[in-house]
């Protein structure tokens, strides 16, 4: 489905209401202190650019080992002299990690687990890596 940036409205307020859970009997900050996220919730509360969350997401697109594949497949339709080759005797970057890439003014970006975990100033699991 292809989507067009006024097509969708980015959705901005507070993520977690710590008020109100707290006022509610549920507090958390003492959970979140001992995990060290509140830094994490902190930025998420930040200002939100509406305009690059759009441009980013209409152009988001999966690339995961099946877009790797495809991406292979694709290369020795054009030459089929690569059938056979690894990834790095067709000219491309070797497939490591499931990645959501877009481009946002020309310039490529890419979102990986690593750097989700990086935001949330957290370290990855050796296990989920590469999923």
């Amino acid at each position: 489905m292809k989507l067009e940036e006024w097509q969708f409205a980015v959705q901005v307020e507070i993520l977690v209401d710590f008020v109100s859970l707290t006022r509610n009997n549920c507090d958390l900050t003492r959970v979140l202190r001992y995990q060290d996220l509140s830094g994490y919730f902190h930025m998420l509360d930040g200002p939100t650019y509406e305009n690059l969350v759009k441009h980013f997401w209409v152009r988001a697109k999966i690339y995961d080992k099946y877009a790797a594949m495809a991406e292979e497949d694709h290369f020795v339709l054009l030459d089929p002299n690569l059938k056979g080759k690894s990834r790095a005797e067709m000219g491309l970057k070797e497939f490591t990690r499931t990645e959501i890439r877009s481009c946002i003014m020309g310039i490529p970006v890419t979102i990986t687990e690593e750097v989700i975990g990086r935001a949330c100033r957290r370290m990855l699991k050796d296990h989920f890596s590469g999923i």
